[in-house]
């Protein structure tokens, strides 16, 4: 018995030995990543997410007292975090070895392709209805001739690319809606799923694989729809001169699965052929990255910023970025008339293809335009073009400003 009780004592004592040693090396690590994060240099940007960090604080009493010291040190420690890139490489790496299929978000499907998860529960269907409403709402306001334009999801044209148990939303009820909601009130809706659904058939690559914008091929095919149902017709692919401006395209996804290394970059290709136009803005692009809060002005060359192809938004290319209003002269066009667009960042790669059939283009992006829509239409455009990827403009809530 004396012999049993002394080994369990033993025993006792080298797990509560080892017990103290490991606690001593989980507070040691972050004693010592803590110390890390206080001396030494902050990263200003992350390449692999595509965003600026959170930096050390400045210690106020006011600022503790507040909480706002707290709250940014808790911020600056997750994205200051030693070896912060490396971890996050290493989590998505273990995950996808694991077979995981979905991480962050993100479903990893066939070929490389990447795709945002939107199920059904993750749309307003009421959201949609008053959208559409405020476009019929504001087409009534107009002469303009007024249409609707919602492309279809990366996900929902290329299902047999989605992992296996897989699954987005379905949009063929949106559409059927939209058509019906729209064509009552004298607004066109525009379908563009046929015709993407036959090229992607054909084996055109219309979508990124790392990125949630369609490819130049794809813009190309909807401005071709998009002329058609006005009676004009879009030159030939190749009288664009379209020219791959990079070959190390990785786009927004790809930042959500930080920077999974299995996945093999992109070309990002880009009409050269244009004609020469006159660029004007309300300022600088509204979501340009800035790590002091300013903003400049791109130099662009026609519609294209070309330092955004050394950055890691290369999609940012046209025009620099997203900004609450831009207007397009191109007088070579003269007496072709106006086109007033309202759009997400899907409709910027499709301008190109539509700068010879309009005089003027102006494009207001509602997530940055707080000026008054009616005020604008209220100038006399020809044509009203309301364009989105159909995902997004289902939840916008900022449709509502085309009314206001």
């Amino acid at each position: 018995m004396k012999q049993e009780n002394k080994v369990k004592k033993e025993r006792t004592g080298a797990e509560g030995r080892l017990a103290l040693a490991y606690a001593g090396l989980v507070i040691g690590a972050l004693a010592l990543g803590g110390l890390l994060l206080l001396v030494l240099p902050q990263s200003d940007y992350s390449p692999l997410e595509n965003r600026y960090l959170t930096k050390r604080p400045a210690v106020t009493v006011d600022g503790i007292m507040s909480g706002e010291v707290q709250d940014a040190l808790t911020e600056a420690a997750s994205d200051q975090f030693v070896l912060r890139d490396g971890w996050m490489k290493l989590a998505t790496t273990s995950q996808y070895l694991m077979y995981h299929r979905e991480v962050n978000g993100v479903y990893i499907g066939q070929d490389g392709a990447l795709f945002n998860k939107v199920v059904d529960s993750d749309l307003s269907g009421k959201n949609y209805r008053s959208n559409l409403g405020y476009v019929t709402a504001m087409a009534e306001q107009t002469d303009a001739d007024v249409s609707v334009m919602l492309i279809p999801s990366p996900a929902t044209l290329q299902k047999e690319k989605l992992p296996r148990r897989g699954v987005t939303y379905d949009s063929a009820p949106y559409e059927m809606t939209g058509e019906t909601l729209c064509e009552a009130d004298s607004v066109r809706f525009v379908q563009v799923r046929e015709e993407m659904e036959r090229r992607l058939h054909e084996g055109k690559k219309l979508y990124f694989n790392t990125d949630h914008h369609w490819t130049t091929d794809g813009a190309y095919i909807g401005a071709a729809v998009y002329l058609s149902t006005q009676d004009k017709s879009i030159a030939p692919r190749e009288d664009f001169d379209v020219q791959t401006a990079s070959d190390a395209f990785y786009g927004t996804i790809y930042s959500k699965i930080a920077g999974l290394s299995l996945i093999r970059p992109e070309e990002l290709a880009l009409p050269r052929a244009l004609p020469e136009v006159v660029i004007e803005t309300d300022g600088p692009p509204a979501d340009a990255l800035a790590a002091n809060g300013e903003k400049t002005m791109p130099t662009l060359n026609g519609i294209y910023d070309e330092s955004k192809l050394s950055q890691k938004d290369k999609y940012a290319v046209y025009f620099g970025g997203n900004y609450g209003r831009l207007t397009i002269k191109n007088p070579a066009a003269a007496g072709k008339g106006s086109l007033l667009l309202v759009k997400d960042s899907y409709a910027n790669s499709m301008v190109p293809y539509l700068l010879d059939h309009y005089e003027q283009i102006t494009m207001i992006d509602l997530r940055y335009y707080n000026e008054s829509v009616p005020a604008l239409t209220a100038q006399g455009y020809d044509e009203i073009l309301v364009c989105y990827e159909m995902s997004n403009f289902i939840n916008d809530r900022n449709v509502v400003k085309l009314i206001r």
